[in-house]
């Protein structure tokens, strides 16, 4: 029987390849690699070449989605095959589709988990990762396309009362990673179209960049002030919280800087 082992790479460079994932790539017939389905910054492929000793396979999007993993499951069903991809496995429906396409055609699959931004953003900003709703990320507009799905769902998680993790864009293909100023921009933008009060320039937001490495950038304030803020790491990210607990008040004014009179 073959084998397919997914092995996440965490948030930022090598640094969150844990000793398992790196033991399963350096014994695997062969390892390949994908970049695309979420950023990670300081990434060297040339550093992961020589901790696995040997070159890893680089996989550009049609080489999982229009093929459906075909020259990955090949690979799986002569041996074992390694799939590295950036944050934890399986969050991307990508990877979901590739591992039921393995299971179906008789390939065993195991997973090797890594931080995921679902997890480490809400944790370091000091928020309560239950009191999170749905997750929703804004891309780059474009004419003629601006979905104001991102707003919605912003609307929807605080009237709830829930905290809402925005993901922003990333252009593999072009390395471009969208700001969290181009985030809140985006909103202000629906904000000016809808005027449903849920972007308005006194909501409490929170920025974070870099998360995955020692030297995290965390500011918090209303959507005016932090329109303002400059983030020098990437990636970047966007929490506007909803109903507060005292002790995330708390920690929004010591990690995040948030002013007594922005907390509501």
């Amino acid at each position: 029987m073959g084998e397919l082992v997914f092995v996440g790479l965490g948030l930022r460079g090598l640094g969150g390849l844990t000793l398992e994932g790196l033991e399963r790539a350096r014994k695997a017939d062969k390892v390949f690699l994908e970049l695309y389905t979420s950023p990670i910054s300081d990434f060297s492929l040339e550093d992961l070449r020589r901790l696995l000793g040997k070159p890893p396979i680089l996989l550009r999007r049609a080489d999982l989605e229009e093929e459906a993993g075909r020259r990955v499951l090949e690979a799986a069903e002569k041996g074992c095959a390694v799939l590295m991809v950036p944050g934890d496995p399986l969050i991307a429906t990508t990877h979901i589709d590739l591992r039921l396409r393995a299971l179906k055609a008789g390939i065993r699959v195991e997973v090797v988990h890594a931080a995921s931004i679902y997890s480490a953003a809400p944790s370091i900003a000091g928020l309560q990762i239950y009191k999170f709703g749905k997750t929703v990320s804004i891309p780059f507009p474009r004419p003629n396309y601006m979905p104001e799905t991102p707003y919605q769902v912003l609307g929807e998680n605080l009237s709830r009362g829930l905290h809402t993790l925005l993901l922003l864009d990333y252009d593999a293909e072009e390395g471009r990673w969208m700001t969290v100023r181009e985030g809140l921009q985006y909103l202000q933008t629906l904000e000016e179209r809808l005027g449903g009060g849920v972007a308005t320039p006194e909501r409490l937001v929170v920025g974070l960049a870099g998360v995955g490495g020692g030297d995290v950038e965390i500011r918090g304030g209303s959507l005016r002030r932090m329109l303002e803020a400059e983030f020098r790491l990437k990636p970047q990210t966007i929490i506007v919280p909803g109903s507060l607990h005292f002790v995330e008040a708390e920690a929004l004014r010591v990690l995040a800087g948030v002013r007594e009179e922005e907390i509501r």
